[in-house]
């Protein structure tokens, strides 16, 4: 099934970061990148990168391959396959770094801290 997207559902903005992502990870688009071809700033188009896959569902992956890496639109199973390979050890990675965090609220300001997923 494929994806059908109204252009017209998106912002001025959300249009221009989508239009300025290639297809497939080979072609991928850095931040710096986009920021410099949209006029924005690096976190305005991660944001907006973050809206339109979370908000649109649009297939926006990325990569922080050795090689080079950035935003790029999924097109197939080696794409998911690579935007997906990092977001695991990323989100465990910040488990820990929010129980730590919880820890060091507990011993060294003897409060309760507690960091809870929400949608």
């Amino acid at each position: 099934m494929a994806l059908v997207l109204d252009i017209n559902s998106l912002t001025c903005r959300e249009q221009l970061i989508y239009s300025l992502i290639p297809t497939g990870h080979r072609q991928a688009i850095t931040k710096v990148q986009l920021a410099k071809l949209s006029g924005l700033s690096e976190r305005e188009a991660r944001e907006i990168i973050y809206s339109l896959v979370v908000k649109h569902g649009l297939p926006i992956g990325s990569c922080t391959e050795p090689t080079g890496g950035g935003y790029f639109v999924i097109q197939d199973e080696a794409d998911l396959a690579v935007a997906t390979r990092h977001l695991l050890p990323r989100a465990k990675a910040i488990i820990r770094r929010t129980r730590a965090l919880e820890k060091i609220a507990q011993e060294k300001f003897s409060c309760q801290l507690k960091l809870v997923l929400e949608d």
